[in-house]
């Protein structure tokens, strides 16, 4: 009684799903169908009836991979029809003469029925655990992005709004030198929040794919000189050391976008660095091994002239499985960046510029084992793009 009443309750719920198909469930169901014809007629005249079954089953799990268990249904009923008008005899008639191909016919469409609609529901609980993945996923970040917006904007915020509230409720007990170091704390914090706002911006521009490459010719110390510029009061207290020949040759860049992305590492090496600590920035020229397609499968490998630069510090370091990591958003190192006004967007963002010019940022260890070094490649400009600039 139990077992009648479970398969009395399975065909009810499975007449209750009943519904019009869709388009790609028809689609679908009669491409693979049509293919396992065209293959079972070429193999016809070598295969057995039952062995001939087998290919129109295997339509229906594609069918059921493909476009889910009501596909596979259809793709079932689609086989049953076409191996029974077909292949048993008579030919090309439903009517089935022989009792063994009669058997063989209902074990089909029981099997391919069964299979269809297990292939269909696994396949659709693989589908619903990756869209829930994907909202976890989306949630996350979400989540870290309000909290790094909370964070890095609240923060120099409040300390502006105590700056300026201090100068107007104490200006009569305040030194001339109070006022200018109050003065100092709004513009500095003013500028980390400029450059905050700025990497959001990026951040949205980079993911929608319309961060728009404008080429410039452009020095490299030019670059960093800006960069420094930028920073202002987030590089005092530390010792700042450049090396790099005065014949490096001209940059083809995005001058705005490698500035920033250099910002963004040299603040990163600030925040990490010691206090009087020494932050080293060097560049070379080097050839540059990069992977190309030849047409085929397979890729070849050249070698292209390059600008290599790095930069430097002699903070805590980064542990080796966390030098990839830390070039995605919102991962902010095994100290916790967030603690020290990091956002986890700075790195992750410089990847996507340097990327948008073909070239390429990487973490490493320090000389000597100490502190971290952020090596950065840009392609030099050939002698084609000179020309026709």
């Amino acid at each position: 009684m139990p077992l009648s009443k479970s398969i009395i309750e399975s065909a009810v719920h499975f007449f209750h799903q009943l519904r019009i198909p869709k388009r790609n469930e028809i689609l679908i169901a009669l491409t693979s169908t049509s293919a396992a014809l065209l293959v079972a007629w070429g193999l016809y005249a070598w295969l057995a009836l039952a062995n001939l079954s087998l290919i129109f089953l295997t339509a229906v799990l594609t069918s059921a991979v493909l476009a889910g268990s009501y596909a596979a249904l259809i793709s079932a009923l689609l086989g049953f029809l076409t191996f029974n008008f077909c292949f048993t005899v008579p030919h090309f008639s439903l009517a089935v003469e022989e009792q063994e191909q009669l058997l063989t016919l209902l074990f089909f469409l029981l099997v391919a029925v069964v299979v269809g609609k297990l292939a269909g529901d696994r396949q659709q609980r693989l589908t619903e655990l990756s869209e829930a993945r994907l909202a976890e996923e989306q949630e996350r970040l979400r989540s870290a992005l309000l909290s790094s917006v909370s964070h890095d904007l609240r923060t120099p915020l409040a300390s502006i709004i105590g700056a300026a509230s201090s100068l107007r409720t104490l200006d009569d007990q305040l030194t001339q030198h109070d006022r200018f170091e109050l003065l100092d704390g709004v513009l500095s914090e003013s500028e980390r929040l400029n450059r905050y706002i700025q990497n959001l911006l990026d951040m949205t521009r980079l993911g929608h794919g319309n961060m728009k490459i404008e080429r410039d010719w452009v020095t490299f110390g030019d670059l960093v000189s800006s960069a420094r510029k930028r920073l202002g009061n987030a590089l005092d207290g530390l010792q700042i050391k450049q090396h790099w020949p005065d014949d490096l040759p001209l940059l083809y860049v995005h001058p705005a976008l490698i500035e920033q992305a250099l910002v963004n590492v040299l603040e990163n090496a600030a925040r990490f660095s010691p206090p009087q600590g020494c932050i080293t920035i060097e560049a070379y020229c080097s050839k540059l091994t990069r992977a190309t397609k030849n047409g085929t499968t397979k890729q070849d490998t050249d070698e292209i002239a390059a600008l290599l630069f790095s930069v430097t510090d002699e903070g805590p370091g980064i542990p080796p499985e966390l030098r990839e990591q830390v070039f995605d958003m919102f991962v902010t190192g095994h100290e916790g960046d967030r603690n020290r006004h990091g956002s986890g967007l700075g790195l992750a963002i410089s990847r996507g510029m340097f990327g948008a010019h073909a070239g390429h940022i990487y973490a490493k260890q320090g000389p000597a084992g100490i502190g971290t070094t952020i090596a950065m490649a840009l392609p030099l400009p050939s002698e084609e793009t000179e020309c026709e600039q």
